[in-house]
């Protein structure tokens, strides 16, 4: 179950500190970001006049803002520890943790897609259910028979 590799969305931020979709050709705010990563999106942010890539403190941004929303992603002392040690702590703690566990989900949904795929095929091989299949179509056929009588 591979997936396919979605198109890199580009967003430029002017120094009107504006962003916009080059893809949607539209104004974005930093929510609609949000919701383009929450959708699986590839965002990318460039800063338009020096083509800088701003993604990684444009996404900081908007952590900010769902913290001073009361949307809190991190306990308080996970925060002061993240400040003390320079952001070297949220490397390490991606690397870590978070790395290991999306790879993880990710091969388990790869082995559970691989073996539903096996059991399916299987099961649909066996010759009772097909025989069974075959018993259950007459049946339908010879109702949908009767069916049309009555309707005429």
């Amino acid at each position: 179950m591979k997936e396919i590799p979605k198109k890199k969305r580009l967003v430029k931020r002017y120094p009107n500190r504006k962003l916009y979709d080059t893809l949607a050709s539209r104004y974005v705010t930093l929510e609609d970001i949000a919701v383009m990563i929450r959708e699986g999106e590839d965002v990318q942010i460039v800063d338009n006049k020096t083509q800088e890539d701003l993604t990684s403190v444009t996404l900081t941004q908007i952590i900010f803002e769902q913290e001073k929303q009361k949307k809190s992603l991190l306990p308080l002392p996970t925060l002061r520890n993240i400040i003390q040690s320079g952001g070297e702590k949220i490397v390490d703690f991606v690397q870590s943790s978070i790395s290991p566990a999306v790879s993880s989900i990710t091969h388990a949904r790869e082995e559970a897609g691989r073996k539903l795929k096996s059991a399916i095929e299987s099961v649909s091989t066996l010759p009772s259910v097909q025989a069974e299949v075959r018993a259950l179509r007459q049946k339908i056929d010879l109702l949908e028979t009767r069916l049309k009588k009555y309707e005429k």
